[in-house]
């Protein structure tokens, strides 16, 4: 495999565990020493779920890249749809897709690579 192919599946892997990551310790110190109440609304709770899915997707995407990248980006697309938040809010959504977006980028270049390398051969 091309090396520019396993760094780039590797930048996605890191990307999506500090997103994962980020989000599990925003999660868990809101859960022990809460700012505010709980969760009330149907958008709060669907949000937290949808971020839940995005996050574990993220991490199922190292080993279904595709329908990991694609359910985690589905899912944010979802969150950035139905919550209105602001530009600030939009940005993060964005910046959290990055990895999803990656892993389906990635998996579209090895195949496209696989597929060129194997025509190349096959005209020689």
């Amino acid at each position: 495999m091309n090396k520019i192919l396993v760094v780039f599946r590797w930048i996605a892997r890191f990307s999506g565990l500090v997103v994962a990551g980020a989000f599990t310790i925003l999660f868990f110190g809101e859960v022990l020493t809460p700012h505010s109440g709980g969760p009330s609304t149907f958008l709060e709770w669907a949000g937290i779920i949808l971020m839940f899915l995005a996050c574990t997707a993220m991490l199922a995407a190292w080993r279904w890249e595709f329908a990991g990248g694609l359910v985690s980006v589905t899912a944010l697309g979802i969150i950035a749809l139905v919550i209105r938040g602001n530009h600030t809010f939009h940005r993060v959504i964005l910046t959290m897709a990055v990895p999803g977006i990656l892993y389906m980028l990635h998996l579209l270049a090895r195949n496209k690579y696989q597929h060129g390398s194997a025509a190349g051969h096959a005209a020689a």
